[in-house]
């Protein structure tokens, strides 16, 4: 299915899994993901060996790659390339699996979700594909949505898992965590408010985090 509103509803009422390939997703076993409906962030997919997912990324070179190794997978991303200066690829996306989707205008920095969460056939863009990932598990029909492998920081001063293949377009990988933090807490609000749970799983025992490490906050 190419047309997005095909997808609307079609998981209504399920938990569903955004898989980003923060590093406390190396902790946690592809095999887990079987039979779960999934959202894969970027490239956390293929990083993580995932066997069925559909994948959502800001980035259409990002798309391109996944869309070509996975002919039997979906992968969504903005109707528009909407990138900083300087990162925009000018990739053709012609792709029978890529499912395109209309967004607000990127805001990045000054994202809100009262601003740029506007609900309906028009989905958010924001500072990570994380946002619009969201977003994609909400049309789905989420009644739940757990969050795996969105860290916002370091374990043990890995960013994320090894193997992920970062910016194909050859810009640094830029993080913000405080940014990504707050805003994905921003989102969780509104959809807390709509009826919507949104969790984060943690694959250690405890929040002591078996001794490993976490840092946060700006970079």
């Amino acid at each position: 299915m190419t047309d997005f509103r095909d997808y609307r509803g079609i998981h209504a009422g399920a938990t569903i899994w955004v898989v980003a390939a923060g590093m406390t997703s190396t902790y946690i076993s592809g095999e887990f993901f079987d039979g779960k409906v999934v959202v894969a962030i970027n490239w956390a997919g293929q990083s993580l060996g995932l066997a069925d997912f559909h994948t959502v990324t800001n980035h259409w070179d990002d798309a391109a790659v996944t869309a070509a190794a996975y002919p039997h997978l979906p992968v969504i991303t903005s109707d528009r390339e909407q990138m900083p200066d300087g990162w925009v690829t000018g990739t053709v996306l012609d792709f029978p699996n890529v499912v395109m989707v209309p967004t607000v205008d990127q805001p990045y920095s000054g994202y809100s979700a009262a601003a740029h969460w506007p609900g309906g056939d028009v989905f958010t863009l924001g500072p990570t594909s994380a946002h619009l990932a969201i977003n994609w598990a909400t049309f789905l029909g989420a009644a739940h949505i757990v969050l795996v492998g969105v860290d916002c920081g370091e374990l043990d001063g890995d960013h994320h898992v090894a193997g992920y293949a970062g910016n194909l377009n050859g810009a640094p990988v830029q993080v913000n965590y405080r940014l990504w933090e707050s805003t994905l807490r921003d989102i969780a609000g509104r959809l807390r408010a709509d009826g919507i749970s949104v969790h984060s799983l943690n694959p250690f025992v405890s929040l002591a985090l078996e001794d490993h490490t976490f840092t946060g906050g700006a970079a």
